[in-house]
């Protein structure tokens, strides 16, 4: 009897721990199985995976060589968070192949390794595509430079132990799309993220990574350091000059649009640009696309073939939103000869772009498909707002830009939502008639 006892005993105790087994378990191995979704990006390594009960997968040492290059990240660790029950009843099996309906992942204080360079200069080449990142002042920074800053002046600017931070969010919706945020959190320089409502071109609860269809984008800037940093270096270059820094940066934008669309900016949006130069500027984009087009190949495109594609519209830290409209050339102010030259190198990279459309054809692969979990419905009636004092928020106004942080205020209609980056914070007041849906944050 008293064996039997002992033996009830032990069952019951294996049959209590086995749940909590069972989620740690799973918990490693969703975390396993997003590491090796990621291999496309570059070479992963890690260290230890931790698991609290409340989802959130904690992997530690991370380090990642982005694909095609010899320099990598040392990341302090990764947090995944998600909700406990997805880990919980998924199988393993399920779990390789299985998206939660919600998902935040986080990159916390990854620094470049220097075993290379090669990193580092892909990001000095390609401050053009950043010009609504806070980037646009490479333009004019150097007279010999003009899409990129030069050697000395990018070391100048960019820190060798530069600390970046990632947020990656998103969230499956009743209507079968993905809202997604990314935020990249660049120390004591700026915050930025990319928003956008995306859908998959396969129904249902799957979808295909590779099939995500966008037709809008919504952009946020908030500097803390870059172009105060970026503005004292580029005006060295002109003894100390900041207004000729600038005026040489209006002269070389407009060379750089006449050569490569055939058009200028007007004089209102060359204003607008010289306004983003200046140091703790906010402001935010909408970019609405002229035609529907696959994430990954907007991704890909060189920034005038993206904007040739889309409409954008500016706002600094407000709605009213301006068109970025180009206008014609104004013949009668620019100088024949270089009207000519302007004129052949433009003949030369249409070339160039038409053989790089064609080596690209026929190279879209067999799309990797996912399956989401069931919605958890998190919506917040709009006119009840006020009763989510200091929770974590994500709004969408009328104009379908995202807004995600914490209520910390609502007077006379209006509430006010700290949005905090671990560079900084930014506070943004936004009248209620304005909010189109909310929805409450874990």
């Amino acid at each position: 009897m008293k064996n039997k006892f002992i033996g009830l005993i032990i069952i019951l105790a294996l049959l209590s721990i086995y749940p909590a087994w069972r989620y740690f378990s799973h918990a490693k191995i969703f975390a396993q199985a997003l590491f090796a979704d990621a291999q496309g990006i570059g070479s992963w390594s890690y260290g230890s995976i931790n698991t609290t009960f409340s989802g959130e997968i904690t992997v530690r040492n991370v380090s990642i060589v982005p694909e095609g290059h010899k320099q990598g990240f040392e990341i302090d660790n990764i947090v995944i968070k998600t909700e406990p029950m997805f880990i919980l009843k998924n199988s393993e099996k399920d779990l390789r192949y299985a998206l939660p309906p919600s998902l935040t992942i986080s990159l916390n204080h990854a620094q470049l390794n220097y075993r290379s360079d090669d990193v580092e200069k892909t990001l000095q080449k390609r401050s053009l595509w950043s010009l609504m990142m806070g980037f646009a002042g490479s333009f004019g920074c150097n007279k010999d430079s003009t899409t990129q800053f030069s050697n000395e002046d990018w070391d100048k600017i960019f820190d060798k132990q530069q600390i970046f931070n990632v947020d990656l969010f998103y969230t499956r919706l009743e209507d079968e799309t993905l809202d997604i945020d990314l935020t990249l959190d660049i120390e004591g320089l700026f915050s930025s993220t990319w928003s956008s409502n995306i859908k998959s071109g396969i129904t249902g609860k799957h979808i295909a990574l590779d099939d995500l269809v966008v037709d809008k984008l919504f952009y946020s800037y908030l500097d803390n350091g870059f172009n105060l940093n970026r503005n004292n270096v580029c005006k060295r270059n002109y003894n100390g000059s900041f207004s000729e820094y600038k005026k040489i940066a209006v002269k070389n934008i407009q060379e750089y649009l006449r050569t490569h669309v055939g058009k200028e900016l007007s004089e209102l949006l060359l204003e607008k640009y010289q306004r983003m130069l200046a140091p703790d500027v906010e402001y935010n984009v909408i970019i609405t696309m002229k035609d529907r087009d696959y994430l990954s190949s907007i991704y890909s495109m060189d920034q005038i073939s993206f904007f040739e594609n889309s409409f954008v519209e500016v706002a600094n830290n407000g709605n009213d939103y301006l068109p970025v409209l180009l206008k014609e050339i104004d013949y009668s102010k620019i100088d024949e000869e270089l009207l000519k030259a302007e004129q052949l190198k433009r003949e030369e990279i249409a070339k160039q772009k038409e053989l790089e459309k064609l080596a690209k054809q026929n190279k879209k692969s067999i799309p990797k498909i996912y399956t989401t979990g069931k919605k958890v419905s998190r919506k917040i009636v709009v006119a009840e707002i006020a009763n989510y004092l200091n929770r974590k928020v994500r709004i969408k106004t009328d104009r379908g830009r995202p807004v995600t942080g914490y209520i910390t205020k609502v007077e006379n209609n209006v509430i006010t939502i700290e949005t905090k980056f671990k560079t900084g914070k930014a506070l943004l007041q936004i009248d209620i008639k304005r909010i189109s849906s909310a929805q409450l944050m874990r």
